[in-house]
């Protein structure tokens, strides 16, 4: 494998070469080697802090009015016993990249299992190309399993949000939808997420660093409704750690859309969404293309 010349630049400025190892032989760890991409901040840089009062100062207790309870979770999947000397799912994905890779998403079922056991069924993100360019069902995505949310910090005191075992409860304003909520965590973990970031600049000179095609890369998921599948893009798969700073800005995201929302009247009109893989054409006239998500 030849280095990119961006590597070069990079190694001879921090004096370490791509791919040298991090951690040792034989290591658990998804990125045991070192290489000079800069990832993602979760969230952006664009990311405030909120007040510490933020929850407990009169104007938000004033017009908070909680309404249903979900679940933000972390999920991974892989390691499969029977066939150790082949990494499979997420995780064989995320030691080809040498970057962590997670799927952080939304759920309103209050048995996480339950959730779970849907991604097994639907072997969440298995499609992608082969090296030589067909269709192939990756091994490993019938092994989904929830992960534990470790932030640095517990969140603000009087907040909506609070850290369960595997997961984070939300306690949505009685005026914000579960879909919606999805959806705006979604927008604001967007430069993370793992199939734009592939196709981007950067990403892509990643992929030639460490020797994988863009095709293995990116993720997909087959639905079936009946006789009728459908193909579509994994779009909850991030470049995400769930025990670092990543943790806490999650914390941080959910806690800014609900005290966003609920002081900015602005966001009391419903949000729509048509999904073309349940029969519809084309989104709403002003909300965002379900193709686009």
């Amino acid at each position: 494998m030849t280095m990119d010349n961006d590597a070069k630049v990079e190694a001879s400025l921090t004096g370490r070469e791509a791919g040298s190892r991090l951690l040792p032989a034989g290591s658990a760890g998804a990125v045991t080697e070192w290489y000079p991409t800069q990832w993602p901040r979760v969230g952006g840089v664009a990311l405030l802090p909120l007040a510490p009062d933020a929850f407990t100062g009169e104007p938000f207790v004033t017009a908070y009015q909680p309404g249903k309870l979900v679940y933000i979770y972390v999920g991974g999947c892989g390691e499969d016993h029977r066939i150790p000397t082949v990494a499979t799912g997420l995780l064989g994905l995320a030691c080809r990249l040498k970057m962590a890779v997670h799927k952080v998403s939304v759920s309103a079922q209050v048995n996480l299992r339950d959730r779970a056991r849907e991604l097994n069924t639907d072997r969440y993100g298995a499609l992608a190309l082969s090296a030589d360019g067909y269709p192939c069902s990756d091994l490993g995505y019938d092994n989904w399993m929830l992960q534990h949310i470790l932030p640095k910090s517990p969140p603000l005191s009087g907040s909506p949000v609070t850290l369960a075992p595997r997961c984070l409860v939300v306690r949505l304003p009685h005026d914000l939808s579960v879909r919606e909520f999805d959806k705006r965590l979604h927008g604001r973990m967007h430069n993370a997420a793992l199939n734009p970031w592939l196709r981007s600049a950067v990403g892509q000179v990643h992929c030639r660093m460490v020797g994988i095609t863009l095709g293995e890369a990116i993720r997909k998921t087959a639905y079936g409704f009946g006789d009728i599948m459908r193909a579509s893009e994994a779009q909850e798969l991030y470049l995400f750690r769930p025990k670092t700073e990543d943790a806490d800005r999650l914390v941080r995201i959910a806690e800014v859309i609900i005290h966003d929302h609920v002081l900015n009247p602005h966001h009391g009109v419903a949000m729509g969404w048509r999904s073309r893989g349940q029969g519809y054409g084309q989104a709403f006239p002003g909300t965002p293309d379900p193709a686009d998500r």
